[in-house]
């Protein structure tokens, strides 16, 4: 039931460098994978309530039972649980939407639950509870955008357990806005940035609306949350493109660090980062520096010249801070080292004299900020 992860020396080195291609995400979703079934199981040993729905996902075909947990939601409640933060009931209802997908007739003992929900399907209409039946449940589907490339993405309002205060997801959702705005997105990434609108498509399944923030765009990836961006909207589909560009490196971190750790315990030692207006951890310097690789490679294929030859040198100043310090594992540099190959790569390509001057601008006013908030000179 569970299977093993490995990944190839080519795929490491071709993350290290920003990419991965689909190759990678695949091998980074059955990381994710792993990891989940692992906790499942874990779980089923443990806790005698989720013992009858292991034993029926372990009877189920594995194409079906992957298909669920591979969900968000399913990663993020396995974790929380076997923390001893949610219910090991909740495994029923994956084992429900699994015999769903995999048309089994069977039968399973459902939790009472308030909207109860089956990962990838939906939420169950009424609240059944007791011995049920899986071919009498009813859901009310899960909304989705499909794009005109054929790639769909759930819509899904679902409340992540233990999330960042500023994790705001939204009240409501307007399908069809999500519809029309990331559709305009998706045409833009996958016409001129092809490469990295395959490997979303094949990492990240699920969008999750935030609150609109009172101006500009937010974005986040959960790291329990594999597969899901949260993220609001934008007007322009250039800054939502962008957007789902940033967050696709976010994901292939985080479940990149679920096989090599790469960044040693935290000392307590904090960092300049030339996107924030805090002192970072070496694990956030890491994680906004592969973010910011992600936005300035986006940048180089748009055309962008200011926000290109901002985000190289923020990006490829904050790996050189991490290459300079005792913070990264042998793992840990080898990746790093490969940034800063390719934001080397990039510095050294040339923008125009009046785009370089106003990214210099910025970057020094940020600097100047930091400075002000009392944080001492950027390191």
């Amino acid at each position: 039931m569970t299977p093993r992860s490995r990944m190839s020396r080519a795929t490491f080195s071709a993350l290290a460098d920003g990419g991965g291609g689909v190759a990678g995400m695949r091998c980074l979703v059955r990381a994710r994978r792993s990891r989940t079934l692992q906790l499942v199981r874990y779980i089923a040993d443990r806790r005698p309530e989720a013992r009858e729905a292991f034993d029926a996902v372990k009877s189920l075909p594995a194409a079906a039972v992957h298909r669920v947990v591979d969900h968000p939601a399913v990663g993020e409640w396995a974790t929380r649980t076997a923390l001893g933060r949610a219910s090991p009931a909740g495994l029923a209802f994956v084992a429900a939407a699994a015999a769903v997908h995999a048309g089994t007739s069977l039968s399973l003992e459902l939790p009472p639950a308030d909207r109860p929900r089956l990962p990838t399907l939906g939420v169950v209409k009424g609240r059944p509870s007791g011995k049920v039946s899986v071919d009498g449940l009813a859901w009310e589907p899960t909304p989705r955008v499909v794009m005109r490339d054929g790639t769909v993405f759930l819509v899904e309002k679902w409340a992540v357990g233990g999330q960042p205060a500023e994790l705001r997801v939204a009240a409501g959702v307007d399908v069809a806005r999500w519809q029309e705005v990331v559709s305009g997105a998706w045409e833009l990434l996958s016409r001129d940035h092809a490469d990295v609108a395959a490997e979303f498509a094949t990492a990240v399944t699920v969008l999750t609306p935030l609150a609109e923030p009172r101006s500009g765009m937010s974005s986040a990836t959960h790291a329990d949350a594999f597969g899901c961006v949260f993220m609001s909207l934008s007007a322009d589909p250039a800054v939502v493109a962008m957007t789902l560009a940033h967050e696709l490196q976010h994901t292939k971190l985080v479940a990149l660090m679920d096989l090599f750790p790469l960044v040693v315990p935290d000392s307590g030692e904090r960092f300049y980062a030339p996107w924030r207006d805090d002192p970072r951890p070496a694990i956030g310097l890491l994680h906004g520096a592969y973010a910011h690789l992600g936005v300035a490679g986006f940048c180089r294929r748009a055309g962008r010249e200011v926000e290109f030859a901002r985000w190289r040198a923020a990006s490829l100043r904050a790996a050189r801070t991490l290459l300079g310090g005792a913070v990264l594992t042998a793992l840990g540099r080898e990746f790093v080292t490969g940034m800063a190959a390719t934001l080397s790569r990039w510095c050294a390509e040339p923008v125009s004299p009046a785009a370089q001057t106003r990214a210099d601008r910025l970057a020094a006013a940020h600097r100047a900020r930091w400075s002000a908030a009392g944080h001492g000179a950027p390191g």
